[in-house]
């Protein structure tokens, strides 16, 4: 059993997409990877527009909330371009997570999404790593397939029911420098943290 990532790390200077149909596990994901990076000596920015205390209530009760180099910023009524000017010109941090990222440009025309996606990545190269969280199916089809392809990687969350459980997979189909699995990566969420069984890789 491998810690959070799935993969040695991130690539360093990138933008990295977490999907999730519906649901918290991908908030749950991007908190774990929250700590671990914390926990290395790097700053988090964790901007939200959920109430800080309820995430930190959540890592509370995971037992991963960092005692320093983590910041939660609630951003509510944010429009697309206050959003991509807090992330490029005023953010800081060396890990940078935006959740729900798609909810903020439900109504931005394909080639505004192009232009903020570019800033974004022109930001990453500064030397951070942006984690953007995207529910599944808010955005059309075209801006979901234009983010996957200005991305540097993508991970899906994806629950499925098997009998009366719920079994929840990674997804990696795209992630630069990386040699990548054929296979959905199964993990638990636990007493022992965030959890993937990287022996699927290899079955």
């Amino acid at each position: 059993m491998a810690p959070v990532h799935g993969m040695d790390n991130f690539p360093e200077k990138s933008v990295i997409l977490i999907e999730e149909g519906t649901g918290l596990v991908k908030s749950v994901y991007a908190q774990y990877i929250a700590a671990e990076t914390a926990a290395d000596g790097k700053d988090v920015s964790y901007l939200t527009p959920r109430p800080s205390d309820d995430i930190r209530s959540e890592m509370k009760l995971l037992r991963i909330l960092p005692a320093k180099g983590f910041h939660i910023e609630e951003i509510h009524g944010t429009t697309p371009g206050a959003l991509l000017d807090l992330l490029t010109l005023h953010g800081n941090g060396d890990l940078v997570i935006v959740d729900q990222f798609s909810l903020y440009f439900l109504d931005t025309p394909l080639s505004d999404l192009r232009e903020g996606i570019s800033r974004i990545i022109t930001a990453a190269k500064n030397g951070r790593v942006f984690l953007l969280l995207v529910d599944r199916g808010v955005l059309p089809e075209r801006h979901e397939a234009l983010l996957h392809a200005m991305a540097d990687g993508v991970i899906q969350v994806t629950t499925v029911p098997e009998g009366d459980k719920l079994k929840r997979y990674l997804n990696i189909p795209k992630m630069r420098g990386t040699l990548l699995s054929e296979k959905m990566l199964p993990f638990t969420i636990g007493d022992e943290g965030f959890l993937i069984d990287t022996r699927e890789r290899h079955g």
